[in-house]
């Protein structure tokens, strides 16, 4: 029973539902038979374990310094990033600097504000932190981050604390703006583990990391387009 309903979940929810009506299409409908069935593939590939790692490998593939920073950059956006910044700066006695804002009140940074000293007291220490509120991307966390270095005297070499498959793209936006940046990935969607049958049929945890991965992938090109 338990093959029989996890067989299910995954050959008839999304995403596979869509990958059966495109096929489904692709016999009904003559005139764009090719057109559908080349889309029900492209769906399929891109809802799957091995096809979604292919893409994530490139960006995740970093290589980790041990050469030493003055400063923690953690910038906004996922879960365990601000935990990672605040082991990083614990670790090796640095201040901290949150970086984003977003467009809602209270912003990302007043989040972090609130994680960052209930931390303090569960396990007794402290930090020196800065935190940037008004950026909403990552080129604005590089440009905005700057002027609050400038501002505060802070130096520019810095562990620069996100997710692993956005660090590439990340890196050549703060360095850009003359920062001196040490990877620090955390996050990482890759997983350490064999494939197995399950990972070839298709689930929406494949097809958002593929997403993630283009996503990526056409933020770099726009950089690059841009002279950075």
């Amino acid at each position: 029973m338990y093959i029989i309903s996890k067989l299910f979940t995954y050959l008839f929810l999304p995403p596979s539902i869509f990958i059966w009506l495109l096929l489904i299409s692709s016999f009904l409908v003559k005139k764009y038979r090719y057109l559908f069935l080349s889309g029900a593939i492209i769906f399929y590939l891109l809802s799957i374990r091995p096809i979604s790692e292919l893409l994530l490998t490139p960006l995740e593939k970093i290589n980790i310094s041990n050469k030493k920073a003055d400063l923690v950059v953690v910038l906004s956006g996922d879960d365990e990033r601000l935990p990672y910044g605040i082991i990083v700066a614990k670790q090796n006695n640095i201040p901290l600097l949150f970086t984003g804002g977003g467009i809602k009140k209270p912003t990302e940074a007043d989040f972090a504000k609130i994680i960052l000293n209930e931390y303090e007291k569960t396990f007794n220490f402290k930090l020196k932190t800065y935190f940037e509120d008004k950026a909403t991307n990552t080129v604005e966390n590089g440009k905005f981050t700057l002027k609050l270095i400038k501002k505060d005297k802070l130096s520019k070499n810095i562990y620069l604390v996100t997710s692993a498959y956005h660090i590439k793209r990340s890196e050549m936006i703060f360095k850009h703006f003359g920062f001196n940046v040490i990877p620090k990935p955390t996050g990482f969607l890759i997983k350490p583990t064999n494939y197995t049958f399950y990972d070839y049929l298709p689930n929406m945890g494949s097809f958002s990391n593929s997403y993630i991965a283009i996503h990526e992938y056409f933020g770099i090109l726009s950089l690059l387009l841009r002279g950075y």
